[in-house]
């Protein structure tokens, strides 16, 4: 297991993009502490599962000084046997007045794979705006039918269903690296 820790500071700007492909069996969990007055962080979790591969990916965001912002943005594509499993927490505590965490997952479901995402929020504070979505589930057989009446085979509709999946997390992404996860996740044909 591995575990990294991230401190952000007053007025400080983080952008941490997280890209995860096929890497066996892994199993991560991030700790991030927003300790300064205005601390803004953004995850950005991209992951792409096959095979027999396996993802534990956990997350923490605490809010510990007024005016800090979080936006935890998960999305990941599973196939064959692969699996995903994900707590997601944002705490926001006492003192952290109108703090904004926000905690999203998405995980979309081929064939036999396996996929859970537990959102939860520990609020101990009053003025503050927070909140969490999640869904797990498959893609819709009528969209693969209809790509594939209009002449892609396939493998081409769900390739473009990926790519549509994926594409709305790359622009939080700064530019520079924003290629470069496209290739990674071979989304490059689409463009």
């Amino acid at each position: 297991m591995r575990q990294v820790s991230i401190i952000v500071e007053k007025n400080e700007e983080r952008v941490e993009p997280f890209v995860w492909i096929n890497g066996k069996r892994d199993e991560f969990t991030l700790n991030v502490r927003l300790v300064g007055e205005g601390a803004s962080f953004k995850l950005i979790g991209l992951f792409l599962g096959s095979g027999d591969h396996h993802l534990v990916f956990n997350t923490t965001i605490v809010h510990e000084a007024p005016r800090t912002k979080s936006l935890t943005t998960i999305r990941g594509v599973f196939r064959d046997t692969s699996s995903f499993s994900n707590d997601g927490v944002v705490r926001i505590q006492k003192g952290a007045k109108v703090a904004d965490g926000f905690f999203s997952s998405k995980v979309l479901l081929f064939d036999n794979a396996k996929g859970r995402s537990v959102p939860s929020l520990e609020i101990d504070e009053n003025e503050l705006k927070a909140g969490h979505a999640s869904t797990v589930g498959r893609p819709d057989p009528t969209l693969l039918f209809y790509l594939q009446s209009r002449g892609l085979s396939e493998k081409q509709a769900v390739e473009l269903i990926v790519s549509g999946f994926f594409t709305p997390l790359l622009t939080f992404l700064p530019v520079k690296k924003t290629l470069a996860v496209k290739r990674k996740l071979g989304l490059t044909r689409y463009e």
